[in-house]
């Protein structure tokens, strides 16, 4: 890990943090009994009981009361259990885009104490056949619109699959069924959720009861929506785990949550008709919507709070958000499927003053900078952020050697390159990963670059990060030909890409380069090729 000194450190000083992880964790199973047996859903319905009648879940014309979504809840588990017979323990897989249905049936996987995998709508069947595999999944919940990429999986993989489509009409009936008192215990495996990774193919993070409530936990507070007012609006895909430490908690603090899919007009006409008070948004949905021509017709003074995340936001930008949103607060903030969704958010009120920062820790975890031999560094150097608290993942599924790794020490080991100024406040100036994050999406350079060497005019391949206004980074390709073949374009590249992977991880461009900068055993440097990309980009 490369680090440098960003300026001088001085004495060590005590840091702006929020609350640690011991005290936290013990006055959380203090206040909300968390002990024994206890599922996510199971936590959540507490509300249902506290709050019956309360609206909880809008989608289109479909209105929920946390009476009547916990009890539709229940009837899925009800009948994943006994028509499906799904045990504890089994994976499920949901391949289905946002809608009411999408949580309905997630928390009724998780209320019988079998595991959930959500699955990238957006990924091939090439992608989804190595996750259904890796994780074992013997039923997927998936609907109409997706039948003809089920229909692509290798019969190897659909013959040990067991398919169901959701139809709204045939939906199970409401049971009343007391979700808490399943007998699944805190510490069982709730959910899979893969993420990209530097080589080879994506890793299951396996997430626990317990983390994921947890993580329930200390979302509202890192982001800044603690009470029954907020009216969050759910747009970004529910597949992340976004869903887990921005929206699902709604359900907890006792507030509504409106679920669509990204449209800029649309997010605008549902701000109005539900006077939405809490948006979250990947940076890139910022910007389309401080550049749509007809912002100026849409009220967006309910909302008080816009929190962003999952890629970099101009500084420069803020401004524009905030003359979009006058009466929000902004709050930046950053994390990882590892832990749940959230390591560190910069509080709304800092938001102009540390511009450029992500933050300091969430409520109820610890973060480091450290060097390679995980020693704390001082003040304004450059080492790898770590982080610790009961939102960490369990392990790496079928893994052991990268779960070691990853989570050795206690401490999780995020590949993030920053540093803390004197404050404690977190700044990230690169990451130790070759990950490239379009748009909120995590990208691993290793699996575009296979795809390229599929092509037979290809000699050398190396994708990096290319900075985009919108998407905060796109897919960048340098190329050396074979020597003898024809001459390539980026349409065949972007073509021939298409075949394999989803379309954001496409390259967007393309550099034809006469050598490939390698180190004496071959490797090649992509610290060289950023390098070059630079100064392209400074000589425009």
């Amino acid at each position: 890990m490369s680090q440098g000194t960003v300026g001088g450190s001085g004495s060590a000083p005590r840091f702006k943090t929020r609350e640690g992880v011991e005290s936290f964790w013990e006055r959380m199973r203090r206040e909300h009994r968390l002990e024994g047996n206890l599922t996510v859903p199971g936590f959540f319905s507490r509300t249902a009981r506290r709050l019956p009648d309360k609206p909880a879940l809008l989608f289109e014309q479909y209105a929920y009361t946390y009476r009547r979504l916990f009890d539709a809840i229940a009837g899925v588990a009800r009948h994943l259990q006994d028509e499906t017979g799904v045990k504890p323990g089994d994976r499920v897989a949901l391949l289905l885009e946002n809608s009411d249905l999408y949580n309905i049936w997630y928390l009724g996987i998780l209320a019988i104490g079998a595991v959930a995998v959500p699955l990238n709508t957006k990924l091939t069947p090439r992608e989804i056949e190595f996750i259904l595999a890796d994780s074992g999944t013997s039923l997927v919940l998936s609907e109409e619109r997706f039948e003809a990429t089920i229909a692509d999986l290798v019969p190897e993989v659909r013959s040990h699959l067991l398919l169901a489509l959701l139809v709204r009409q045939a939906q199970p009936p409401a049971s009343s069924w007391d979700l808490e008192s399943a007998a699944v215990p805190m510490e069982s495996p709730a959910a899979i959720y893969y993420t990209s990774g530097t080589t080879g193919k994506p890793k299951g993070v396996v997430h626990t009861h317990r983390s994921l409530i947890a993580g329930a936990l200390q979302g509202p507070l890192g982001w800044e929506y603690q009470d029954e007012s907020v009216i969050n609006l759910a747009t970004t895909p529910l597949f992340h785990i976004a869903n887990h430490t921005v929206y699902l908690p709604t359900l907890l603090v006792g507030g509504t949550l409106v679920v669509d899919t990204y449209k800029t007009e649309q997010v605008f006409e549902l701000i109005q008709r539900h006077r939405v008070t809490q948006l979250f948004a990947v940076p890139s949905m910022l910007l389309l919507m401080v550049q749509f021509a007809e912002r100026d017709r849409y009220d967006t003074g309910s909302v008080m709070r816009v929190v962003f995340g999952a890629a970099p936001m101009p500084v420069h930008k803020l401004e524009a958000v905030q003359v979009l949103f006058p009466n929000a607060g902004l709050i930046h903030g950053m994390g990882q499927t590892e832990c749940s969704g959230t390591t560190v958010t910069l509080p709304s009120s800092q938001a102009y003053e540390k511009a450029g920062s992500v933050g300091i820790n969430i409520p109820g975890t610890e973060i480091r900078i450290a060097d390679d031999a995980d020693r704390e560094l001082p003040p304004n150097t450059v080492g790898e952020l770590l982080t610790r608290g009961p939102n960490v993942m369990s392990h790496y599924l079928n893994r052991p050697e990268a779960s070691a790794e990853t989570l050795r020490g206690g401490w999780l080991h995020t590949g993030d390159l920053g540093y803390r100024d004197a404050e404690g406040y977190v700044y990230l100036v690169d990451r130790n990963k070759d990950m490239i994050i379009r748009g909120g999406e995590n990208i691993y350079s290793t699996e575009v670059e296979q795809v390229l060497y599929g092509l037979s005019g290809v000699a050398l391949a190396a994708v990096v990060g290319m900075p985009s206004e919108l998407f905060g980074e796109e897919v960048l390709a340098y190329i050396v030909k074979k020597e003898d073949a024809p001459p390539l374009t980026l349409e065949e590249l972007q073509a021939h890409c298409g075949q394999y992977l989803a379309k954001f991880k496409v390259p967007a461009a393309v550099r034809f380069i006469a050598e490939m900068p390698q180190t004496a055993t071959g490797k090649i440097q992509k610290a060289i090729l950023k390098e070059m990309l630079k100064k392209e980009l400074a000589n425009r």
